[in-house]
């Protein structure tokens, strides 16, 4: 081989393993959930928490269920379940630091760059969220601001 024709090969094989590298699933920062915040949580949103969604119409039911494990689903090592009480839903990747929650933005489903930043408290079996940045413009996905953060969510599990 020439030496033009290994650089080439070579430049070939870093580009496609760049190109592997940025196809694969995307994690927003943090690590694993503390003991406090793990599990299952249920919340009932009003007609007012409804009105305050990107895209009300989107949003099926008034009661939601929450669900938080440090164990890996589906590529992710951290997921969070997101979905009405007794249907399916959203699976979204998570990342915690601190008493904050990063939820990585999602389009069609599939990860995309940017994660919205909740802080959270817990008190006995309730927990709070609060918006502090969500840039994931999807408008359906922007709907889980006003189910996140409308009511506190009551342990259930």
């Amino acid at each position: 081989m020439t030496r033009l024709t290994i650089v080439l090969a070579i430049s070939l094989a870093l580009t496609a393993s760049v190109g592997l590298a940025a196809a694969g699933p995307r994690v927003p920062p943090g690590g694993r959930a503390p003991k406090a915040l793990v599990g299952t949580y249920r919340t009932t949103l009003t007609r007012a928490d409804v009105a305050k969604a990107a895209v009300p119409a989107h949003v099926p039911t008034y009661k939601w269920e929450l669900v938080i494990v440090n164990a890996p689903y589906l590529k992710y090592p951290l997921a969070l379940g997101l979905r009405p009480v007794g249907q399916g839903g959203d699976t979204v990747p998570f990342g915690v630091q601190g008493n904050r929650i990063n939820l990585q933005c999602l389009v069609a489903g599939r990860p995309a760059a940017g994660f919205g930043t909740y802080a959270f408290t817990v008190r006995g079996k309730t927990l709070t969220l609060r918006l502090l940045h969500e840039p994931c413009k999807e408008r359906d996905l922007r709907n889980r601001i006003a189910i996140l953060t409308s009511r506190p969510w009551k342990r259930v599990g």
